[in-house]
Order: structure tokens, then C-alpha cells, then sequence
């Protein structure tokens, strides 16, 4: 169970959102709510999902609500209110319910690969930078072993914001009560993984002067022989799944895994291949990382069940195993072919050969 994705009440963004930090107060107290309530019939409970992009709608007039241009500040603010909610939200569950309940606590975060352009060492340090300015933003202060931020970020922020005139850092800083108060707040690590970049050390032409994307000095791209989907910015790339995995369990000490999204979007066709074949190839890339680098992966769950709303791309692109027609009052659902393909995996446990045979690159 997801307490929040995206939905904040228009009441609470007309104090700020979350870059007031008396969000963090009033998400402990939703929370409280959802385990008294619910907690005996929940034993996997996300806080937030994909934090960045919640952040982003606080930076650069993004189309992920509230849709505000603070680039560079807000997105940092937005996310130090957001690592506070979530921390207090574990501790309450530790202190008032975990005993009785037995769940697990954790959050969802979007993890892409940044694949170097090159060997060399500026390109590799910008699959770095990418990486921990992205999921290291938000997973370093929890699952790393000295907790708080990336300190590449602490750096680089902190000289770009001397640079520009600054009294003090861009980026938020968290005392050390603060630091280990997150630290080590995730009973397991959720990945939502679709896709991937290809990036290299240079200023992205269409950022503003001062950005997270601007901090960050990396340009990123796309492979233009990568076979595309539906939705554009999602390509196939599962042989680099395996890399984030990889850089999961080095980085964090080889924490739970639980892959919380990966899905294919299409125009909704029943006999959808390209999902089907989407599925098979990131799933075998997941087994090898487990079997062959002993990466603790322990579930996975794809995005989605059903055709639903895709937020800016509204109704357009379609991700469910189950085709839904909205252009019927009743909105009947039907199984696409993947759903047969989800099932098979799920009876078997296994990836049935037919479909290995058949789809694996």
C-alpha cells in the first residue's frame, strides 16, 4: 500500500506544499491513521513514491504538479521535508505498531542507469553524478552507511552556491540529530526501474543556470537504435537493468530489493508483444542479477494491472495487463496477453520456456 503518490490536498499546497516543513507533522499524522485503520491488513507499506519526481514539480515549471519554477531551491527544499516525513512516519510505526502489525516499511524510488558515452573517466564520472543526484538524492540518506546526502552533492551545490553570491547552500543541510534519525529507515528498497540514459560531463543546453540538472553538469541522451514504446521517453533497455541492481548492492551493502514498477506503455492493443517481450527480457536481466551477482532482489511487481490514468500523458498511453475501455460507462476490463504471461510466472515461479524461447535477446 502506497500512502502517498503525487495526490497532496490543494489544501495543504496552498500552505507551500512540501517545501513548508509542517508537512512532515501532518504526513505522521496520516500515517497514523492508515496503520490504525488499515495496518493489521498491510504488511508492505510505501511512504512515498518516487520522491524526485514529487520534487520536481517544484523546479523548472514541470508538468508534475504543483507545476512551480523554484529550480535549483524548491526541489531541494520539497525533498528535505519529504526525507523528514518519511523518517518520522518509520519511527512511528517502530515506536506505536510494528510489534502487533509485523509490516515493513519502506519508499519507492525511480532508478534509471546512466550508461557512460565512453570509457573515459569524465564520462564515467558523469554516470556518477547522474546516479547520486538522481537515486542517491534520496537513497544515500537512508540505506548509505554514513547516511545524509551524497556528499558529491553537498559539494557541488555548496561551490555553486558560493559562486552565485550565497550565504549558504542551495541544498538543505541536516544536522547530525536529523542524520541519524533517516538513516537506516527502509526495511527493504524499492526500485521502480522502466529505463535508461546514455550521459556525459557537460552542461545540458536546456536547463536553467540554476538547477538540480544544471548542479549535476551532465548531459544525458537516448541510443537512437533503442526500440521504442508508446510512451517516448520509455526505450528498452534491460541489459542495463542488471547495472542499477549492481550499483544498488555495492553502494548500499546489498539491501532488500524490491522492484516496485516496470512496465511497457502501448496503445492498448489485446495482443500486446512489445509488453510481453519488454517483461521477459527485464525479468531475466532481474534473475541474472540475482542468481549470478547474488543480488537480494525478493519481488517484483509490474506497472500495471489495469489501463489507467498516465498522468500528462493522460489516457494515451496504456500500461496495464488488463485493457480497460474508457469510451464504455461500465469500463469493462479485458486480459491482454501479457496477463497470461504474469500468470504462468506467477504459478510456476519461473519464466515459462515458450516465452523465453520465443522473446529473449
Amino acid at each position: 500500500v502506497t500512502m502517498y503518490h503525487w495526490d497532496l490536498p490543494q489544501a495543504l499546497q496552498d500552505l507551500g506544499g512540501w517545501v513548508n516543513p509542517i508537512l512532515a507533522d501532518y504526513f505522521e499524522d496520516y500515517a497514523r491513521i492508515l496503520f490504525t485503520q488499515y495496518g493489521n491488513k498491510v504488511k508492505w507499506w510505501i511512504t512515498i513514491n518516487e520522491p524526485d519526481h514529487v520534487c520536481q514539480g517544484y523546479a523548472e515549471g514541470s508538468l508534475f504538479a504543483p507545476g512551480l519554477s523554484y529550480a535549483g531551491v524548491g526541489d531541494y527544499l520539497a525533498a528535505h521535508t519529504i526525507l523528514q516525513a518519511h523518517a518520522r512516519v518509520y519511527h512511528l510505526y517502530d515506536k506505536e505498531f510494528r510489534n502487533a502489525q509485523k509490516g515493513k516499511i519502506g519508499l519507492s524510488f525511480a532508478g534509471m542507469w546512466f550508461e557512460p558515452k565512453s570509457d573515459t573517466e569524465c564520462d564515467k564520472e558523469a554516470s556518477n553524478l547522474a546516479i547520486q543526484f538522481e537515486l542517491g538524492w534520496f537513497a544515500h540518506p537512508i540505506f548509505s552507511e554514513d547516511g545524509d546526502y551524497p556528499m558529491v552533492m553537498k559539494e557541488i551545490i555548496a561551490q555553486n552556491s558560493k559562486a552565485e553570491g550565497r550565504i549558504r547552500s542551495r541544498l538543505p543541510v541536516f544536522d547530525e540529530e536529523w542524520i541519524k534519525k533517516i538513516h537506516g529507515t527502509g526495511d527493504f528498497f524499492g526500485l521502480n526501474h522502466y529505463t535508461s540514459y546514455i550521459v556525459t560531463k557537460a552542461v545540458p543546453e536546456n536547463s536553467s543556470s540554476i538547477s538540480r540538472y544544471s548542479d549535476c553538469g551532465v548531459t544525458r541522451s537516448r541510443d537512437p537504435d533503442w526500440p521504442t514504446s508508446k510512451a517516448s521517453w520509455l526505450k528498452g533497455t534491460q541489459y542495463l537493468f542488471g547495472k542499477i541492481l549492481n550499483w544498488i548492492k555495492t553502494e548500499y551493502n546489498n539491501p532488500p530489493v524490491f522492484i516496485t514498477e516496470n512496465g511497457y506503455g502501448d496503445n492498448g492493443e489485446l495482443e500486446d508483444v512489445g509488453r510481453i517481450n519488454y517483461l521477459v527480457n527485464y525479468m531475466s536481466e532481474m534473475l541474472l542479477a540475482i542468481n549470478v551477482n547474488g543480488c537480494k532482489v525478493f519481488g517484483y511487481t509490474a506497472w500495471c494491472l489495469m489501463d489507467n490514468f498516465e498522468w500528462c500523458s493522460g489516457y494515451t498511453e496504456k500500461f496495464g495487463l488488463y485493457h480497460v475501455d474508457f469510451s464504455d460507462p461500465e469500463r469493462p476490463r479485458t486480459p491482454k496477453h501479457s496477463s497470461q504471461l504474469l500468470s504462468e510466472i506467477i504459478k510456476h515461479k519461473k519464466i515459462p520456456s515458450k516465452y523465453v524461447k520465443k522473446y529473449r535477446k
